[in-house]
C-alpha cells in the first residue's frame, strides 16, 4: 500500500499538490507571540501597502519564488491594551510576505486586519505566510474580545469556545 501511495505521489505534478496548513487562529497567534523571546504589539486597523510589490508566481519557474519578500506598509488603527484596542496606533511598518514554494501569503491592501507586529529596533515587522502568519483579515468582534481576554490574563485557549 505504501508503494502505491508513493507511486501516486510521484506522478502528481508539484503544482497540483496543495499546500496543507494546520488550523491557526488569532488566539494561537497571541499565545505564540506571548511565548516568543521577541517583543510584539497587537494592533487592529487598516493595512495599506502597494499590492504591485507582492510576489508573483510564475508557475513554469516556481523555483524562482523567493521565501522572503519585504515591502513597506502602514497600519492605521489601535493597539491592544489591557482595556482592549484603545491606544491609537498609526505607523509605517515593514512586511515580510513569505512564500513556501509557489504558495505565498495573500494580503489585501486597504483591508481590516488584526496583526501581531514584531518590534524591530525603532520599527515593526509584520510576518505573513501562506497559512496566514500573524495577519488575520476581517476579525469579528468575538475574536477581538478573545484577544483582549488573553492580555487580561483570562481564558486564552485557541481550541475552546469563548464564554
Amino acid at each position: 500500500m505504501r508503494a502505491l501511495a508513493l507511486a501516486i505521489f510521484m506522478v502528481v505534478p508539484s503544482a497540483a499538490s496543495a499546500l496543507s496548513c494546520m488550523p491557526y487562529n488569532a488566539i494561537a497567534a497571541y499565545n505564540d507571540a506571548a511565548k516568543s523571546e521577541d517583543s510584539y504589539v497587537v494592533a487592529h486597523g487598516t493595512l495599506r501597502f502597494d499590492e504591485s510589490k507582492l510576489p508573483k508566481v510564475d508557475w513554469d519557474h516556481q523555483e524562482d519564488v523567493q521565501p522572503d519578500n519585504f515591502l513597506t506598509g502602514r497600519i492605521d488603527g489601535q493597539a491592544l491594551t489591557r482595556a482592549g484596542f484603545t491606544a491609537q496606533f498609526v505607523r509605517d511598518i515593514d512586511i515580510n510576505v513569505q512564500c513556501a514554494g509557489p504558495w505565498c501569503s495573500g494580503l489585501s491592501n486597504g483591508a481590516d486586519y488584526l496583526v501581531y507586529l514584531k518590534k524591530m529596533g525603532d520599527g515593526y515587522l509584520l510576518e505573513a505566510n501562506p497559512c496566514g502568519g500573524f495577519a488575520f483579515q476581517d476579525p469579528d468582534k468575538e475574536t477581538l474580545s478573545k484577544v483582549t481576554a488573553c492580555i487580561q490574563g483570562k481564558r486564552c485557549d485557541p481550541e475552546l469556545p469563548f464564554r
